[in-house]
């Protein structure tokens, strides 16, 4: 499914656009990390000028994101936000062993990927040799 609304934000090499970037945040974390990573998104959205349901939006993308790179079992995984124009981006990536070979995906993971997609104007969950990456991005307001 495509969404025409971000058809070209992203750079040809396929990364997500960090030129201009008006504010970055970049933690490492693991799986017990993961509220403390729903307040630095609060923090991060209201620096942005993010309000409201939006806010609450960008704050359960973060965590969601966060909780399918560090679902697969213990790892340390990275958490990095930042502002691009009108848009707040997420990326989390985490190098769970159990995410290395055939993608199996349960309930609990397919759900949080449906949420994502909800909850933002783009997401993508890919699932590699290398672990999980999340990347996510949503309308400022």
């Amino acid at each position: 499914m495509t969404n025409s609304r971000l058809m070209n934000w992203r750079a040809v090499d396929g990364q997500l656009p960090l030129g201009g970037a008006q504010a970055l945040v970049e933690r490492t974390f693991r799986q017990g990390d993961i509220p403390s990573l729903r307040r630095c998104a609060v923090e991060f959205g209201i620096r942005a000028g993010m309000r409201s349901v939006r806010l609450s939006d960008f704050v359960l993308a973060v965590s969601e994101a966060a909780a399918c790179t560090v679902a697969g079992g213990p790892c340390t995984a990275r958490l990095r936000l930042w502002t691009t124009g009108p848009r707040v981006f997420c990326e989390a990536h985490g190098d769970s062993l159990s995410h290395r070979g055939p993608s199996r995906h349960d309930e609990a993971e397919t759900l949080r990927r449906r949420l994502l997609h909800r909850l933002c104007d783009y997401a993508s969950v890919q699932a590699g040799p290398d672990g999980v990456t999340v990347l996510a991005a949503l309308a400022v307001s």
